[in-house]
C-alpha cells in the first residue's frame, strides 16, 4: 500500500526496542520468565495481606475479649517483615531501574519508621515490659511489667502469639522476678514488693488433677501420709492431718500451717504462709490424681519448694497412705435435686473460671465443649452430641447417629435442659460383628460462656433441672430423617 515503508516493500523486517519485530508475540522463554516472576512476586505478598488481615481481627476482638499480642512491639515486627517481603515482590514486577530504586527507598522509609516504633514501644516509660517462660510440654507463662508503676498482669489462654488478659499481682514488683516450673502446669512467680520490702508469690497454673468439673483445694486434697523420694532427702517430712501441714526440713525444723495459712492457686497449687508472706510452695504434679469418691489425691507426688529469690529445687513426696476414712462408704446416697445442685455448681465454677472454657478438657461422661457463636439451642445442642461421640471413638465402633427428636424442657438460651431422643447404629470398624441398633434419650444442661456453650450429660440419678422453670410455651424440634441432624462417627483401632 502507499503507508508501507520502503524496507517494508523490500520484505526486511522493522525492528522495535530490544530488536523485536512489532506485532511479533514474545518468545515463550520471555513470557514464562514473566509468569514466573508473577507468581513469586504473588507470594511474596501473601504475608502482608495475612499481617492486616489477622490485626484487623485483633483490633476488633481485643476490646471485648481483652486478647493482647504476647510482647507489645511484635506488631511492628510482623508488619516490617511482611512490607519487606511485599517491597521484593514489587521490584520483581517492575522492569525499570529508576522504579525499582524509588521502591527500594520508600520500603527502607517504611522501615525505619516501623524500627523506631518498635523501640519507642519497648523503652518508653510507660512501656511494658514482656517476661516469657515456656513448660517442657509447651505451657506459655506470659507477664507483662509496667516499668512505672510497679505493676504485673498475667495472661493466659494463649493462641498463636495472642494471649487474654487474666489477673494481676497483688503486690507491685520490681523488674527482676524467678520463674519456675515446679509441674509442667504450675510456673510459680517469685518477687519482690517495693510495697513493703517482701518476697512474694503467684502461682500460674493451666491444668487439673480431676475430673475437669469438680473443684477442690488443694490443702484438702493433700491429706494424709506423705514420704521424700530421691536423693538428700533425709531430714525432710510432710504431715497433714487436723492440725494442718507439717514441713520438717533440715534447715527450718517443724513448721505447722492450718487452712488460713494457706492461698490457693488454681486447681494445682498452695502457698503456706507465716505472717501473711509466702514460705513454701506445695504443687500437684502431673502424675497426681485425685479420686472422684475420697477427693484426696489417691496416688502420684507432689513438689515442695521454698519461697526464695534465690536458685531452689523443689523436694518431692509420694503418697504413702489416704487419709483415715478416705477410703469408707460413710456418706449417704445423694437425691436426684442434691445430684443436680452439684451440676450446675459444677458447670457454673467451670465458666466462671474459664468462660471461653479454652483450657477445658472435654469428657464423654464429664462434660462437652462446643464453640460456636449460634444461638439456635437444638443445633447447639446436636453439634454438642456429635463431638460426645466423637470422644467414643476410640472403642473401635462406628457409629451412625440419626437425631430423631429435641426438646428443651426448662430455662432458656442461657442455661437450659434439652431432651436428645436418637437412634444409633453400631459397627465394628473391623466390618466384623455385624451391626446393631438402639434408640436412646439423653438429656443435657446447657450453659452459655464466651463465644462457647458447655453441655453435661445428666445421669438417671440426677435432676439437671434444678433451679430452672419450665418454658412458657413448649419448644421442640422433629428431626426424624433431616440430614442435618445425621452423622456418622468412624470407630478408631
Amino acid at each position: 500500500t502507499g503507508n508501507c515503508s520502503h524496507m517494508e516493500r523490500e520484505g526486511m523486517p522493522v525492528l522495535g526496542t530490544g530488536g523485536r519485530r512489532k506485532g511479533h508475540p514474545c518468545p515463550p522463554g520471555e513470557h514464562e520468565g514473566s509468569l514466573k516472576r508473577r507468581i513469586i512476586a504473588g507470594v511474596l505478598f501473601l504475608p502482608l495481606l495475612l499481617t492486616v488481615c489477622m490485626h484487623a481481627a485483633y483490633l476488633y476482638v481485643s476490646g471485648r475479649s481483652q486478647f493482647e499480642y504476647v510482647i507489645d512491639w511484635l506488631p511492628c515486627l510482623f508488619f516490617g517483615v511482611s512490607i519487606l517481603l511485599a517491597a521484593c515482590g514489587l521490584c520483581l514486577l517492575l522492569k525499570n531501574r529508576t522504579q525499582r530504586f524509588v521502591c527500594a527507598g520508600i520500603s527502607a522509609a517504611i522501615l525505619v519508621l516501623l524500627l523506631a516504633a518498635g523501640i519507642y514501644t519497648s523503652v518508653q516509660s510507660s512501656a511494658r515490659k514482656s517476661v516469657l517462660s515456656i513448660s517442657p510440654d509447651g505451657h506459655m507463662a506470659v507477664l507483662k511489667y509496667e516499668r512505672s508503676t510497679g505493676r504485673v498482669t498475667t495472661y493466659q489462654n494463649q493462641i498463636l502469639w495472642f494471649a487474654r488478659m487474666s489477673d494481676a499481682f497483688p503486690y507491685t514488683a520490681e523488674e527482676e522476678m524467678k520463674l519456675q516450673w515446679l509441674a509442667d502446669e504450675a510456673c510459680a512467680v517469685t518477687y519482690r514488693s517495693p510495697d513493703d520490702g517482701e518476697v512474694h508469690q503467684y502461682v500460674m497454673t493451666y491444668g487439673d488433677r480431676g475430673n475437669g468439673i469438680t473443684t477442690y483445694y488443694v490443702y484438702n486434697v493433700v491429706q494424709g501420709g506423705w514420704g521424700a523420694e530421691g536423693k538428700n532427702t533425709a531430714g525432710w517430712e510432710l504431715k497433714t492431718g487436723p492440725e494442718g501441714i507439717t514441713v520438717v526440713s533440715p534447715s527450718e525444723g517443724e513448721q505447722v500451717y492450718d487452712s488460713e495459712d494457706c492461698v490457693q492457686f488454681g486447681t494445682l497449687a498452695v502457698a503456706l504462709c507465716e505472717g501473711g508472706l509466702p514460705q513454701w510452695t506445695l504443687v500437684l504434679t502431673e502424675d497426681c490424681v485425685v479420686g472422684d469418691d475420697t477427693d484426696v489425691v489417691e496416688s502420684g507426688t507432689v513438689a515442695l519448694c521454698r519461697v526464695t529469690m534465690e536458685k531452689s529445687a523443689p523436694v518431692y513426696f509420694s503418697r504413702t497412705s489416704l487419709p483415715e476414712g478416705a477410703d469408707m462408704e460413710i456418706a449417704p446416697t445423694p437425691s436426684r435435686e442434691e445430684n443436680g445442685e452439684a451440676l450446675r455448681d459444677r458447670m457454673k465454677q467451670t465458666l466462671r473460671e474459664d468462660p471461653a472454657l479454652s483450657q477445658y478438657e472435654p469428657d464423654p461422661y464429664g462434660g462437652i465443649r462446643v464453640v460456636t457463636e449460634e444461638d439456635d439451642i437444638f443445633w447447639i445442642v446436636r453439634c454438642g452430641v456429635e463431638e460426645r461421640y466423637k470422644l467414643f471413638a476410640s472403642n473401635g465402633v462406628d457409629v451412625d447417629c440419626q437425631i430423631l427428636h429435641m426438646e428443651l424442657i426448662a430455662g432458656d438460651s442461657y442455661d437450659c435442659v434439652v431432651r436428645v431422643n436418637e437412634q444409633n447404629t453400631y459397627a465394628s470398624a473391623s466390618g466384623e460383628g455385624g451391626s446393631s441398633q438402639a434408640e436412646l434419650e439423653t438429656t443435657y444442661r446447657v450453659m452459655k460462656g464466651e463465644g462457647a456453650y458447655l453441655l453435661v450429660p445428666a445421669g438417671y440419678d440426677t435432676d439437671p433441672t434444678v433451679g430452672l422453670d419450665a418454658p412458657a410455651m413448649a419448644m421442640e424440634r422433629d428431626t426424624a430423617g433431616n440430614e442435618d441432624y445425621h452423622f456418622f462417627i468412624p470407630g478408631e483401632e
